[in-house]
């Protein structure tokens, strides 16, 4: 009995085994992102008399001794027995009864907020004129991870996501101030890579990374947690052909390449072939550079080679867009032609304008 009380007293804190950083995910992830009827049923649960703490349950199993035995229960008059037994069920059932109606009641709530939410949004997509992704998201042709901003297209007299080319210091401080994750703690988010993020990373990707991080430009590179992420994505459409958008020194393209299966191909475009192989030797060491063709040249016109052979059209299975924020959209239309149905296109940093002096 002993050791039972002791369990009881010492529950386990959780995968964190920190209180103070389970509380602190919980205030600044968790609980603004619940709906206010989970809200509102969690306080209301958190007052039921049934739900016990782990000291009152602590002190009812200290308070037997190992030679003692609970006390009888108080004799019953058999001639009530049959009537009490009887109002209890009555009740319990009652009760259950009023529970299903309340859940019910709580599911149809919470559904209708939900076809609220999702008219807003189509809505205000409408109204920023993004009909072609509103029609492709009904139609569950193309699914879309992220999705640059932009009222209409720059060849229809549109804004440019962005209109100005910064110097290279500018753009380093633009980066700095952006929010890096959406935890919006770095402490957090360093005890994430440090115990979930670089124990899974490959250590060709680590040593990329590593010779990637003397290098002046070196914020461009894709982070590690975001790699992971896209190498789950690529898993989950079980991604064969893929094309890539920017490639600075290759963490995302070598990433990429060991995910998808032995056999298959990337397509990996960039300005700069001078960066791609500071990464090369070891894209070579991992022995993947096989399934890379590096095309040295701006997109647009690749792009635009690809889609005059029909045998391209709706062949890829994912994108990856992390290049001249300017042209995202022009990207994006020549994309939807070369995905396949049920392919996925991942941008990267889609921020509506960007000032230099911001």
């Amino acid at each position: 009995m002993e050791q039972n009380a002791k369990k009881v007293t010492s529950p386990s804190k959780g995968l964190l085994q920190s209180e103070d950083l389970y509380q602190h995910i919980l205030e600044t992830s968790v609980y603004p992102r619940e709906p206010d009827f989970l809200k509102e049923l969690r306080h209301v649960t958190a007052s039921h008399p049934s739900r016990s703490s782990p000291t009152s349950a602590t002190k009812s199993l200290s308070s037997l001794t190992p030679n003692s035995s609970p006390p009888p229960p108080p004799a019953t008059p058999r001639s009530s027995t049959s009537s009490t037994s009887t109002k209890r069920v009555r009740q319990e059932k009652s009760e259950r009864e009023r529970g299903r109606q309340n859940t019910q009641l709580l599911k149809k709530e919470i559904l209708a907020q939900r076809r609220a939410q999702s008219e807003r949004d189509e809505r205000s997509q409408r109204e920023r004129g993004d009909e072609i992704l509103l029609t492709q998201r009904r139609e569950k042709k193309i699914r879309i991870f992220y999705f640059v901003a932009q009222e209409k297209p720059v060849a229809e007299g549109g804004t440019p996501i962005h209109t100005t080319i910064c110097s290279q210091e500018a753009m380093k401080k633009i980066v700095e101030k952006l929010p890096h994750n959406i935890l919006q703690s770095e402490d957090l988010y360093q005890y994430i890579l440090e115990t979930s993020v670089y124990p899974r990373e490959s250590e060709f990707l680590k040593e990329l990374r590593h010779v990637t991080a003397s290098h002046p430009k070196a914020f461009y590179s894709t982070a590690p947690d975001v790699g992971q992420l896209m190498a789950m994505l690529l898993k989950l459409v079980n991604a064969k052909r893929t094309i890539e958008l920017g490639v600075y020194t290759g963490y995302s393209l070598l990433l990429t390449a060991l995910t998808i299966p032995e056999d298959d191909k990337i397509i990996a475009i960039d300005v700069n072939r001078e960066t791609f192989e500071i990464g090369l030797p070891i894209i070579k060491k991992a022995g993947i550079a096989d399934k890379i063709d590096f095309i040295e040249s701006e997109a647009l016109p690749v792009l635009d080679q690809l889609l005059q052979n029909h045998e391209n059209k709706g062949s890829f299975d994912f994108a990856f867009v992390d290049a001249d924020k300017v042209n995202y959209w022009n990207y994006h239309e020549r994309l939807m032609n070369l995905l396949k149905v049920g392919g996925l296109v991942v941008y990267d940093n889609t921020p509506k304008r960007i000032s230099c002096d911001s």
